[in-house]
């Protein structure tokens, strides 16, 4: 947990090229790839979120050894 801030900031890095990326496949029009590109990048951190989250959930309830 010492690195949370650089995994956070890397995590973003990534996901911004991974959006790009498909936002520039989806759409033939790179003026509209270009507007489409913030809502889908704020959609896809928040949905990894609630992943994440339910994921460190489920090991809190179900995977817990202590």
């Amino acid at each position: 947990m010492d690195d949370l801030g650089l995994h956070i900031g890397l995590f973003l890095v990534a996901t911004a090229i991974i959006v790009g990326v498909s936002c520039m496949f989806t759409e033939a029009d790179d003026a509209k790839a270009l507007r489409l590109f913030p809502r889908r990048y704020v959609v896809f951190v928040v949905v990894s979120a609630l992943v994440a989250g339910a994921m460190l959930a489920f090991e809190h309830t179900l995977a817990s050894v202590s």
